[in-house]
């Protein structure tokens, strides 16, 4: 089979195509293997090839890359109850995080892509409970955005306290995979979104996109866009397009550079789901570096936390909620597998808008 290793953490030049590898073998009776459609990138997968990745485990040499992906079950062990022979399924990363609100390191430690063999290959064998069937509805393409994007999407509104209700009000922060995934979220479950960007553009695009779930009759401001490039002050306009008050949940990928902004734009009592650190990537202004973010979120008294994905039952709640909502995923571009390191070049720029793909 084909697979790809990380070879160095240098760049992207370091992923490196093996088409010669042995096929793996179900190694106990409740293993299934999966022969791999398509995969689907994260911000993560380019950190862990340009070292970039803070988690706290090692990456091993000639690690297998790409955390997301989607397939076919072509084999199963004898004990296997779960699933049969051709069922579309996805696997759970990081693989053992069944039940637990929060992540634990034991689980980061399974991680796929970055703490073991992830997914970038022709085939990838695991138990059955570190699988999840994906929604009837979707084929592997849309499948492959799951295992994080809309995990992690759906555990920033869902998995904690307070928890997404009909009505309430999402800023969603860019036009990226989470981002996108959680807009998704929301307005099937009747709530606001407010996205920013700053491209008028892409907000164009991505409000088209959105606005094609929506049911006829919905009310204009059911989608709102701040393009932070002409509104510097896009905290005191998100809290203005939700009648001056603050919003419900933020959807904060960006870190440092947004985070005090983010927690302003909430109300009391509003979460601020933190799952990302893009700005640090970028030079950040002094005056941001410098803001006390402690009394920031004092006098705020919204609830700011760091949120990963959800756990496996969450993770299958969510394949039902998407699967009656009508929702599929956003995908901006499919690449082809031996093209995969064009597919991290293409992310790396940032102008996508949604999921970029690749098809095995």
């Amino acid at each position: 089979m084909r697979r790809y290793i990380i070879s160095h953490r240098e760049g992207i030049d370091g992923l490196v195509l093996r088409k010669d590898e042995p096929i793996p073998h179900l190694r106990g009776p409740t293993d299934i293997r999966i022969r791999i459609k398509y995969l689907s990138l994260n911000a993560r997968d380019l950190q862990i090839v340009t070292n970039d990745y803070p988690a706290p485990h090692e990456v091993p040499q000639d690690c297998v890359p790409v955390s997301d992906g989607c397939g076919v079950v072509e084999a199963v062990g004898e004990e296997v109850t779960l699933f049969r022979v051709g069922d579309k399924v996805a696997p759970v990363f990081p693989q053992g995080h069944h039940y637990e609100e929060d992540l634990a390191l034991r689980s980061l430690k399974q991680g796929l892509g970055g703490a073991i063999d992830g997914v970038a290959a022709d085939y990838f064998v695991c138990d059955q409970e570190n699988a999840v069937l994906i929604p009837a509805n979707f084929d592997c393409l849309q499948g492959s955005t799951l295992p994080v994007a809309f995990t992690t999407a759906w555990s920033s509104l869902y998995s904690h306290h307070p928890r997404l209700q009909a009505g309430q009000t999402v800023l969603c922060l860019g036009t990226g995979g989470v981002s996108l995934c959680a807009a998704q979220i929301a307005l099937a479950a009747g709530a606001r979104v407010i996205l920013t960007s700053s491209s008028q553009i892409k907000l164009d695009k991505v409000s088209t996109l959105l606005r094609g779930q929506l049911p006829p009759g919905a009310p204009q401001n059911a989608i709102q866009t701040i393009d932070y490039s002409k509104v510097d002050a896009w905290d005191a306009e998100a809290c203005k397009l939700n009648g001056d008050k603050g919003v419900d949940f933020v959807i904060e990928i960006a870190g440092r550079a947004t985070l005090a902004r983010s927690i302003r734009s909430t109300r009391q009592g509003g979460l601020v789901a933190i799952s990302g650190y893009m700005s640090d990537y970028k030079p950040i202004p002094d005056n941001l570096i410098q803001e006390d973010l402690a009394k920031v979120i004092l006098y705020s008294a919204a609830n700011v936390r760091g949120v990963f994905v959800c756990n496996r039952e969450d993770f299958k709640t969510a394949v039902s909620a998407l699967e009656l909502g009508g929702v599929k995923p956003i995908i901006d571009k499919v690449f082809k597998f031996d093209d995969m390191k064009e597919a991290y070049r293409y992310m790396e720029a940032g102008k996508h808008i949604g999921k970029v793909c690749i098809e095995l």
